[in-house]
């Protein structure tokens, strides 16, 4: 297992995804490793192995299956429907506001496919 990440080096701090500690965690929770040898599974450090396992112990209570913080209530279907009408009516909208200014102006506003910058 890879481990998934954000962020880059240099002096960041590197941010692992909650299903990569979940999945270090328990790894280390099952009992077959040592803290050492989980760390050194998943390429980290002991010190972020710690943080791993108090991060789980804080947001994964006994019996739970997805970290609390990270629960977002979802919108319910018929909102996210309307919301796309919306955005494709929105979308439609500015396609013709855009091909009228062309015809209007006589200007082609929009980018062509392949056109290439200028050179300086």
């Amino acid at each position: 297992m890879e481990k998934p990440r954000k962020g880059s080096k240099g002096g960041r701090l590197t941010i692992y995804e909650d299903s990569f500690k979940i999945a270090v965690a328990r790894d280390y929770l099952d009992g077959n490793l040592s803290q050492l040898q989980v760390a050194q599974k998943h390429g980290i450090g002991l010190k972020t192995m710690y943080h791993f396992m108090h991060w789980y112990r804080k947001h994964l209570p006994e019996g739970t299956e997805e970290p609390q913080s990270s629960s977002v209530p979802l919108p319910a279907p018929d909102q996210l429907v309307k919301e796309l009408a919306d955005a494709r009516l929105k979308i439609t909208a500015l396609e013709l506001l855009l091909s009228n200014a062309e015809r209007e102006m006589g200007v082609d506003i929009l980018k062509k496919p392949g056109t290439k910058p200028s050179v300086k």
